[in-house]
């Protein structure tokens, strides 16, 4: 059972656990003062799942033992194959969801057009939309890119992927939030209204609250998903929400040796229905579950 103790002025959870004969105490910092009845049981659960070891919040034992195994499998297959072959996969992988993040964006482009322009460096007979080429060829940049870096999440890094998207797109806007811009946007096909630009530098800063409190008690891939939902919901700039927010998605899985994600453009009613039961409804769960079924189905 877990209780509360207050401590030279500070309130924490504790919870006793019988070894042989003896009785150990966990402990845990809650803060100056008490948060709300329903926060405070959320953190009892979150607390005892900590002292068990078991690092999730929306997942069950059962579906982290199918994520950990699909992860344990593509690390073996990955050993198997060569310095050639894993670069012409991770190449594969690469070119498909360029295509596929690019058309989930708007980009009017197929897949035989994207694999001509970023694996042969040949602009398609009769393709006369150089934008788009630049726009393709900025997210496999962006893609290198979210395996390249070693840092941490922070604007800095955000900002850092916006550029490489939109540089020599559109300039204007590449890498500056909207709240420098000082523009609102619109998401066509949903009622949701992002929030305005003046309250940008808020929802930003609630956002990395979140991160930095939550980023190591939640599994990798719920954390995955929630960075790639709170960022596409909170819109931080005029263009490019969609594909910044599906890297950060990757960054996280790249960075704990998680196999990749790509929400295919077949997938695109799906995805769109499940982003509406968060930013129309308030729920994270439908998001979460519909990226756990993507991780668990690609190859």
């Amino acid at each position: 059972m877990v209780f509360i103790r207050k401590d030279k002025g500070y309130y924490l959870l504790v919870h006793s656990i019988r070894k042989g004969k003896k009785v150990l105490k966990k402990t845990k910092y809650i803060g100056k003062q008490l948060p709300s009845k329903e926060r405070l049981e959320q953190l009892k659960k979150e607390f005892l799942k900590e002292i068990k070891g078991e690092k999730y919040k929306y997942f069950s034992k059962e579906e982290v033992e199918k994520i950990e195994e699909k992860k344990t499998a593509y690390s073996k297959e990955t050993k198997k194959l060569t310095k050639l072959e894993k670069d012409k996969h991770f190449s594969n992988f690469m070119i498909r969801f360029t295509y596929d993040s690019s058309k989930l964006a708007g980009v009017d482009v197929t897949l035989r057009q994207t694999y001509l322009i970023l694996k042969d460096g040949i602009i398609p007979k009769g393709f006369k939309n150089l934008k788009t080429v630049k726009e393709l060829e900025n997210h496999e940049k962006g893609v290198v890119a979210i395996t390249k870096h070693k840092g941490k999440l922070d604007l800095k890094f955000i900002k850092k992927l916006h550029k490489i998207l939109l540089s020599g797109v559109d300039d204007k806007i590449a890498g500056k939030l909207r709240s420098e811009l000082k523009r609102n946007v619109k998401i066509g096909g949903t009622p949701y209204v992002p929030p305005k630009w003046n309250e940008l530098e808020k929802e930003l800063k609630n956002f990395f609250k979140w991160y930095h409190s939550e980023n190591r008690r939640l599994h990798p891939l719920e954390l995955a998903a929630l960075i790639h939902l709170k960022m596409i919901s909170i819109q931080p700039f005029v263009d490019g929400n969609s594909r910044v927010s599906r890297l950060l998605m990757n960054w996280v899985l790249w960075k704990k040796n998680y196999p990749l994600i790509d929400i295919k453009i077949e997938e695109l009613e799906k995805y769109y229905n499940v982003l509406d039961e968060h930013q129309i409804e308030g729920k994270e769960k439908p998001f979460i579950k519909y990226i756990k079924e993507k991780y668990l189905e690609n190859e």
